[in-house]
């Protein structure tokens, strides 16, 4: 994750529409590649495809779809007859999406379009998608009603979202790591997402089945060792004036130390969500 230094690619820009400098783009891919890697993002997507029942003839909407990993997916999943279209917000990362689409062979849609503003007529969709995007809206609940509009009856909405009050560290001194936290998450519009969504969910109509699925997010030894996203949040944390400067330096030799000795450990909890309308 070295791209990040030196660019536009900051905790409150991060995955954003409006975030195109060409060094940030590369960045936000390279944190979404290196997730779509973590074994334990692969078990709850698996996890969740089949909870759901993504069928042959599935019209499938994928929101937030990044640089579609998961849209093609559903393609593969749905068959050639189907309608898959990735919904991202984000021009360029949309323009990553379609190139690994033509490289790999998959005819899908992408279109431009906000989780809270669906381009979709009522009724109209099997399957939603939504894989760590509500935790970037401000309006959660306002999307989740989106989502319940545009599904059909029988639809299923597939729903991932992180919740990172539930982040685990280790070697970095439990006070200090709060702090870092507190700061990550206060430049994110939802940094709680996953907790509130079985709420938002019935809110919006939508019944949630009672199996949930979760599983952590840990960060590789390699990533730690240099951690931008550490630092970042230490460097808000000590702009926020809840930590010197010495204290976060000291908190990012510690967990570059742990994991150059192979031993650091960090973590969040995504969880899922299979809700389905009547």
């Amino acid at each position: 994750m070295s791209e990040i230094s030196g660019t536009s690619f900051t905790l409150g820009t991060a995955f954003r529409p409006e975030t195109v400098d060409e060094g940030a783009v590369h960045a936000m891919v390279s944190v979404l590649d290196a997730q779509d890697a973590a074994p334990s993002i692969e078990r709850l997507r698996a996890w969740a495809l089949a909870a759901g029942d993504v069928r042959r003839g599935d019209t499938c909407v994928d929101i937030g779809s990044g640089t579609g990993t998961m849209t093609r997916r559903l393609a593969r999943l749905a068959g050639p007859d189907a309608r898959v279209l990735g919904i991202e917000p984000n021009g360029m990362l949309r323009k990553v999406a379609e190139e690994r689409c033509a490289s790999h062979g998959v005819e899908v849609e992408f279109c431009q379009g906000l989780a809270t503003e669906l381009p979709l007529p009522d009724a109209s969709v099997d399957v939603v998608w939504c894989e760590r995007v509500l935790q970037h809206v401000p309006d959660a609940q306002a999307a989740v009603v989106e989502i319940a509009r545009v599904l059909r009856p029988g639809g299923r909405a597939l729903l991932l979202d992180s919740d990172h009050a539930s982040r685990v560290e280790s070697d970095i001194d439990p006070a200090v790591g709060r702090a870092m936290l507190d700061a990550f998450m206060s430049q994110i519009a939802n940094p709680m997402a996953a907790r509130h969504l079985p709420r938002q969910a019935m809110t919006a109509g939508l019944h949630v089945d009672p199996d949930v699925g979760s599983s952590a997010l840990v960060f590789p030894q390699d990533v730690l060792m240099g951690s931008h996203m550490s630092r970042l949040a230490a460097e808000q944390a000590v702009s926020d004036g809840t930590l010197t400067q010495a204290q976060a330096d000291e908190a990012l030799r510690s967990q570059a130390a742990a994991a150059e000795a192979g031993w650091a450990f960090s973590a969040i909890t995504v969880f899922g969500f299979v809700c389905r309308k009547d």
